[in-house]
């Protein structure tokens, strides 16, 4: 009876998954592309979450397969002389097998679509062209004051409207990098051969 017991205490011990530590070194890389939907300058808030597939070069083999989870740490929109400006950090990784656990890093690229500001210089100079015809028109009266007001009015519209500077879109699957900022010992489980 105590063999059978041995016996079976020993086979159940080497079914059970044994566990070893993956190191993902500070400074190491994580490459990933947005599986959310698009992260926007103009509307997203800092503690937005966002998750992310991790995609090669991989910092380690256990990355194949893992989904990255993170936040965005900074936002601002753009504005009038005022680029827009976006700060991502990793809070978790999912590995293939579902196992999770925490990871800190920060985005060091991420690829974007500027917005298209062409419509904006064009409006901004024929407002300001009516403007100017209107006010510098009337000002210096005649033909001449309105070709001063519609001229000046247009480059000033122009030259606001160029300083108003875009904001730009993450679209989903845009390219990420991020670079780990602590070392992060990373329990896994191993299932033993017999």
């Amino acid at each position: 009876m105590k063999t059978w017991l041995a016996l079976g205490a020993t086979f159940a011990l080497l079914s059970l998954p044994a566990t070893a530590a993956v190191t993902i070194d500070r400074g190491s890389t994580i490459v990933a592309h947005l599986s959310t939907p698009d992260i926007r300058t103009n509307k997203t808030q800092v503690g937005d979450a966002f998750h992310a597939h991790v995609t090669a070069p991989y910092a380690t083999k256990y990355l194949r397969g893992a989904v990255v989870y993170g936040h965005v740490s900074a936002v601002r929109s753009a504005g009038q002389g005022r680029t827009a400006q976006l700060s991502l950090s990793l809070d978790s990784v999912v590995f293939s097998d579902g196992q999770q656990a925490p990871i800190s890093a920060y985005s060091t690229s991420i690829a974007n679509v500027k917005d298209n500001t062409t419509a904006r210089k064009a409006l901004g100079a024929g407002a300001g062209a009516a403007v100017g015809s209107q006010t510098v028109g009337r000002l210096l009266g005649g033909a001449l004051g309105g070709v001063v007001g519609i001229g000046g009015g247009a480059a000033a519209g122009y030259l606001y409207a160029k300083n108003n500077k875009p904001n730009f879109d993450v679209p989903t699957g845009a390219q990420m990098t991020f670079v780990v900022a602590q070392p992060a010992n990373i329990p896994r489980r191993q299932a033993r051969s017999m």
